[in-house]
């Protein structure tokens, strides 16, 4: 894992394409949020088909540092609302609408894919 490589990762996914964005997690990820634990593949470009089909979701990596093979990266995420939407985190979005949230990325890699990915908010 080095910085090229991370950087790739959010440029694929700032890319909205999931089949692209696949490559760069094993089989059996564990990705962590505050919603919950997701296991594999599949369920995480559920997901993210899901976001992307409703906002313009853009992560900007603020700062990277990588030891071994763990990344902890501050994002500055930008969600753009694509249509109206009554409820994603407690809000109501009208087209055009933003969010920006602050969060911190803990990427573990294993034979150059993510095997395990923890997204927690960041207040800064």
């Amino acid at each position: 894992m080095d910085q090229a490589f991370m950087q790739s990762y959010y440029d694929t996914y700032n890319s909205e394409n999931p089949d692209a964005l696949a490559r760069y997690y094993a089989s059996d990820v564990v990705f962590e949020t505050a919603q919950g634990t997701t296991l594999g593949v599949a369920p995480i470009l559920e997901t993210y088909r899901y976001l992307i089909s409703v906002f313009h979701d853009k992560m900007t990596p603020d700062s990277i540092t990588i030891n071994g093979d763990t990344a902890i990266v501050q994002i500055s995420d930008r969600f753009e609302a694509k249509q109206a939407l009554d409820d994603f985190m407690g809000q109501s979005f009208a087209p055009g609408d933003t969010l920006m949230l602050k969060l911190r990325g803990t990427y573990q890699c294993r034979d150059g894919q993510f095997s395990h990915i923890r997204i927690d908010l960041h207040n800064s």
